[in-house]
This record gives C-alpha cells, structure tokens and sequence, in this order.
C-alpha cells in the first residue's frame, strides 16, 4: 500500500506544478495592445516621476533708454560690458537721424543676452554709458511651469522606454501596428514638451536687456554758434545762390536771344 501511495504522491506533486506554471504564465502575460493602452501617459504619474526643485526660476527682463553724445560710441561701449559679463549681442541696429552741427547723427537698439547672476550689475554699467531716461524691470516666475514641464518630459520618457519593451513583445501585425502607433504619438509628444523645456530654460539662465540710444541736444557752443556750423552754413548758402543764378540764365536765354534779334531788326530799318 505505501509503494502505491508514493508514486501517486509523486504525481500528484508534478501536476501541481505544472498546473501553478501556467497559471503564472497565463497571470503574467498580457497581449501587447493591452500593454500598450496601459502605458498611455498619465499626467498624475509624472509629479511622482521628478524631484521637486526648491529652486526659484525666474525670467527676467530689462529697459533702458539712454541719451548720449555719440550714439556709436555708446554703443560700442554697451558691447563691451556685455562680453565683460560674458553676454552675447542678440541684435543691434543703428540708424540715422540726419545731419546737425554738420555731423550725421545715429540712435541705436541693442538688445542683450545676459547671464541672470549679472542682470542687476550690467544694468547699472550700462546707465553710466549715457543720460538715463527711461528704466525698467521685470521678472516673471516660472517654477510651477518649468518643474511641470520637466516632470512631463521624464513621464513621456518612461513612457517611450515602456512602448518600445512591448514593440519587442509583439507576435503579430496588428500588435506592432497598434504599439509603434503609441510610440510615435508619445515621442511626438516629447518632442514638443522638450522644446518648450529647453526654451524656458534658456529664458531662465540668460536675462535680456534692451538698451535704446540717442543723441541728446547739444549744449552751449555746439548749439549753432561753432565757426564751423557757421562757415557750413555761408558756403551752403552761397552754393544755393550761384545754383539760383544758373537756373536764371538758362531760363531766360532764350528771350534774351529773341529780344536781341527784334532789336537788331528794328534798328536795321531805323538805319
């Protein structure tokens, strides 16, 4: 009886085993649509997926309107304190306002790409290059928008990372069609929330300053009593005489040369 007992134990045992086998097989398989629309994003998932970040980010902006007495010169010098606080020149355009004193006049518009640490130090340089008329800040935080952000980017990252394990897994067609369908939808999603992440970031680290420039109204001899202004303005004069005279010639020549032939005729027959 106990050597029939033992071999019965014994097979019941293996069919134990095999019956948990493809119980845990069945419980841990999942066709791959299935994987794949439980590996759509959740928003809610992200916030975990990220550290906090107790840093403040701030973008900051600056204006100023500067007068000064040679607007190349000024900005010139704008450029310098820029590199000197290893900033960059993002546009700079100077423009002409006519002639005064008998020298051509310029304003200018620069704008600045300065690191945010420098932001309050450039500032004040650059209200020394000139005649400050016009000043203004501003920051705009951006902490909820940038962690937000950040925390997406990880989360459709994870999620990528997820979609490609299961393209992997699937046995047919429709599996693969359905999974790299999710995959270039995620993917496109993490493009665009990378690009906005990396914009943000640049706004961030580089603060921006736009300086505008012109020439004030010269003061006491430089007003339109300088020997040269003076001497400019007789020669322009004289020059506008002259063009008169011409013009008068030209235009009365042929009557002149009318009128002489009928006084020529009228005395002949005098004569």
């Amino acid at each position: 009886m106990k050597k029939i007992c033992i071999p019965l134990l014994l097979l019941l045992l293996i069919g134990l085993s095999a019956s948990a086998g493809c119980m845990m097989a069945d419980s841990g398989y999942e066709s791959a649509p299935m994987m794949a629309e439980s590996a759509v994003y959740d928003r809610n998932i992200a916030v975990d997926s990220s550290a906090a970040y107790p840093d403040q980010k701030v973008i900051k902006d600056g204006w100023i309107r500067l007068e000064a007495r040679d607007t190349r010169a000024a900005s010139e010098e704008i450029t310098a304190i820029a590199q000197r606080y290893n900033g960059r020149i993002q546009s700079l355009s100077l423009t002409s306002s006519g002639m005064r004193d008998g020298r051509e006049q310029f304003s200018a518009n620069i704008v600045l790409r300065i690191p945010s640490h420098s932001f309050e130090a450039v500032m004040q340089e650059i209200e020394s290059v000139g005649t400050l008329t016009h000043r203004e800040e501003k920051s705009r935080d951006v902490t909820a928008e940038y962690t937000d952000l950040y925390a997406e980017k990880r989360a459709l990252e994870n999620q990528v990372g997820r979609l490609s394990e299961l393209l992997g897994k699937a046995g047919t067609v429709e599996e693969i069609l359905k999974v790299q369908s999710a995959i270039d939808t995620a993917q496109l999603n993490l493009d665009r929330v990378t690009g906005r992440l990396k914009l943000l970031e640049s706004q961030i680290d580089e603060a921006t300053i736009t300086v505008s420039v012109r020439e004030g109204e010269p003061i006491g001899i430089d007003s339109g009593f300088s020997i040269t202004s003076i001497v400019n303005t007789g020669i322009a004069a004289f020059l506008f005489m002259i063009g008169i005279i011409i013009v008068a010639v030209f235009a009365l020549l042929p009557l002149l040369v009318i009128g002489g032939i009928a006084w020529f005729i009228v005395k002949r027959r005098k004569g």
